[in-house]
């Protein structure tokens, strides 16, 4: 647990708390600054708006972060006692002295860590003391009411150091606490995303599998009902595949279903989606494509697997089937007819693009 001089050499104070003590000292300081050139020394006065700008300055410096909040708190301290000290030497009143003395060991507790505490207090404590004891032009005051006072402050500065010790010590807690759970939130939402990514790809190829495919084919369907978006579906199935595990063995079928993947993710847009539908069959979804565009892009995934996969020499061939959404269509019906099409083609001969249209 973070003790408090670790906890202001870290600056975990909170700005607030910091922000409103001055904002409060600030008012009261003006408010009296101005009753007491009124009515006072204006010497008192003076010196209660000279604090009260000093508290406006180190406010503003809160939001800017010119000095240090160390550097910053000691100059509030310091500059608090400036009309605490006056009233103390000048002012005939014992009890309004003793009241305004005793915020000092308070604030302080508050601002600065224990072991400047101590400095604080002899600095403070020692003086007001000497200057009860020893000077005589301020209102009196009898050992016995000297004692109790400085009893009273001491005790309540103790109370005053229990409640912001703890507080502090809490909120460390708290922020121990918060910490470990964002880290822990984090990690599972890496964990879900790792999930979702895995359960959404392909293991073999790294493409989307068709459980991510669908989902994004009727995205695509319900845009198309809403705002008449074209868009065309592409099914393409490797030819005689079977052939290529009989005789080469599986591994080498995943190779090359591997190499086919790549090469179709060169030939296709980021904004198109290509998936490994099932076995040896692919599908890409072109969102704002009509036919020719499609066909165009079939024929390039076509020119690229013939030219760039070979299995011991021999080009790796596919079919494809396209079409294009029209009215009345529904995802089934696009996928039926793609498939029509891509079977159309293999009856032609294989290795070659067939679109719907041309199918029915």
């Amino acid at each position: 647990m973070i003790s408090i001089s670790q906890w202001f050499t870290t600056g975990r104070l909170e700005t607030k708390v910091y922000r409103l003590i001055l904002k409060s000292v600030m008012f009261a300081a003006l408010f009296l600054g101005v009753f007491d050139y009124i009515f006072s020394p204006p010497l008192l006065a003076y010196s209660e708006l000279l604090f009260a700008l000093v508290s406006a300055l180190l406010l503003l410096n809160t939001y800017y972060s010119v000095v240090s909040y160390s550097f910053s708190s000691r100059i509030f301290i310091f500059s608090m006692a400036l009309p605490i000290y006056w009233n103390l030497l000048c002012n005939e009143s014992a009890l309004e002295s003793t009241i305004f003395f005793i915020f000092l060991p308070l604030i302080s507790i508050i601002l600065r860590p224990f072991k400047e505490l101590v400095v604080l207090a002899l600095l403070f404590g020692g003086s007001f003391i000497g200057i009860v004891l020893f000077y005589h032009g301020m209102a009196e005051l009898s050992n016995m009411e000297l004692f109790k006072l400085i009893m009273v402050q001491i005790l309540v500065s103790v109370f005053i150091f229990i409640y912001v010790h703890n507080n502090r010590n809490y909120q460390e807690i708290i922020s121990k606490q918060g910490q470990k759970l964002k880290a822990a939130n984090q990690q599972l939402e890496k964990l879900y995303k790792d999930k979702s990514l895995e359960a959404a790809t392909d293991s073999l190829t790294g493409l989307n599998n068709r459980a991510a495919f669908m989902p994004q084919f009727e995205h695509l369907y319900a845009r198309y009902e809403r705002q008449r978006e074209s868009f065309c579906l592409i099914l393409f199935d490797l030819d005689h595949f079977k052939e290529v595990n009989d005789t080469y063995g599986h591994s080498e079928g995943d190779l090359v279903l591997q190499y086919v993947a790549k090469e179709s993710l060169e030939a296709v847009r980021k904004v198109d989606m290509l998936a490994r539908y099932g076995g040896e069959e692919f599908a890409v979804l072109l969102p704002h494509t009509q036919l020719q565009t499609a066909l165009n892009v079939a024929e390039r995934i076509r020119s690229a697997i013939e030219q760039n996969v070979k299995m011991t020499g021999r080009p790796i061939t596919a079919s494809f089937g396209v079409v294009e959404i029209k009215d009345g269509m529904s995802v089934a019906d696009m996928i039926d007819l793609a498939d029509q099409a891509l079977y159309q083609a293999k009856a032609d001969g294989r290795n070659r693009v067939q679109s719907a249209e041309i199918a029915e």
